[in-house]
């Protein structure tokens, strides 16, 4: 089930009332507050019932961050085999879902970036671009710990600049999408930057680059993790 970009799922809840031991309701796969998978406590904290479904107001605690979230949904019966469908989810979120190989290989980067969207979803675009930056250069550097031979201490000395020119030489696509993530997050940074810069505009271009820079990234974890190789026996 999905409202907005917020991918849900369902869940059962006895209510501990005849017809409705088994209710289903809708929990989202990621914590609106932290960005972390989502396995909350759920729990009913009131209900209004009408004829043929009632209306609960429920609680789900984060076990990650230790914060709360709150819905409201319209849940049927058990004799009814209708899902349940949710009316309002407080706090709202669009935070973006990464594929598991990515949230594996960096789980610091998902964290950083996720902070980044939540200060663009609450207008704080300068600190997003920021955010934004600083999320590509963790995963930069966790992916030259894990495939250069450079060790933490090394890795660690380069510039976000000397790192992409060091280690994305030979990749035009890594190169010139996060040199533009680079140049457009240190503008957000730097008291002076170019008088025509449009900081709505430039978020929108960075994040582009950036989605470029990671898809690239994910293709090259595919290809240095493959289900098969050629070592593999086949009749074929």
């Amino acid at each position: 089930c999905s409202s907005d970009l917020m991918q849900y799922r369902i869940y059962q809840i006895d209510q501990q009332i005849p017809n409705y031991r088994r209710t289903k309701f809708l929990i989202p796969d990621i914590c609106p507050n932290c960005g972390k998978i989502n396995n909350p406590q759920s729990s009913i904290e009131g209900h209004t019932h009408y004829s043929g479904f009632k209306i609960i107001y429920m609680r789900h605690h984060c076990p990650s961050c230790q914060k709360d979230h709150w819905s409201i949904q319209k849940v049927f019966p058990d004799s009814d085999d209708s899902d349940p469908q949710l009316l309002t989810y407080t706090p709202s979120s669009s935070l973006r879902q990464f594929e598991k190989r990515i949230s594996d290989f960096s789980p610091r980067f998902v964290d950083m970036y996720h902070q980044a969207e939540q200060a663009e979803n609450n207008g704080n675009i300068e600190l997003a671009g920021i955010g934004y930056r600083a999320a590509e250069e963790i995963l930069i550097k966790d992916f030259a710990v894990k495939f250069s031979s450079d060790d933490v201490e090394k890795v660690s000395k380069y510039t976000l600049n000397s790192a992409i020119g060091h280690y994305f030489k030979d990749s035009d696509a890594l190169g010139v999408s996060a040199d533009v993530v680079r140049i457009n997050g240190n503008d957000y940074a730097h008291w002076n930057r170019p008088q025509n810069f449009d900081t709505n505009q430039k978020l929108q271009e960075l994040k582009a680059y950036l989605d470029i820079f990671i898809s690239q990234i994910n293709v090259k974890l595919m290809i240095k993790n493959p289900p098969v190789s050629r070592n593999h026996k086949s009749n074929k």
